[in-house]
């Protein structure tokens, strides 16, 4: 019964420490038309980073680029990891293996821009993933 009891609430607690969200803020933008979406998906986030500004543009291999300005609304460093997801006209994601989340340290109230270029010329759409690098350990 012990042993029961033990296994049950060291799997409880796997599950709690699983359950921990690394989702954060998402920006969506779409090449063809020149709108973006913000999606605020970790209220951590919310305060502390804001979007300033997106831009378009090719490059010489005809790829789509965006570059996006994001900006420190705090005083403390944040330890960011971000990713740039591409998807194709019918809303799938193009390469998703090859994508992985890459560091950004943002001193306070400091801004910077980070850039991505698509995988591939069927790419219309990208979206911005930030998460706390910290919650994502």
């Amino acid at each position: 019964m012990k042993l029961t009891t033990l296994l049950v609430c060291a799997l409880v607690g796997v599950l709690a420490a699983g359950c921990r969200t690394s989702a954060g803020t998402s920006l969506v933008t779409d090449h063809t038309t020149g709108s973006s979406v913000l999606f605020e998906g970790n209220t951590r986030l919310q305060n502390k980073l804001a979007v300033n500004g997106v831009t378009y543009d090719r490059v010489p291999s005809g790829l789509n680029r965006v570059n996006i300005q994001l900006t420190s609304l705090v005083q403390g460093t944040q330890h960011l990891q971000y990713r740039i997801a591409w998807f194709n006209a019918e809303g799938m994601e193009i390469d998703a293996d090859s994508r992985t989340y890459r560091s950004l340290i943002l001193q306070g109230m400091d801004s910077v821009t980070v850039t991505g270029v698509a995988n591939s010329p069927d790419a219309v759409t990208s979206r911005l993933r930030v998460r706390e690098w910290r919650a994502a350990r």
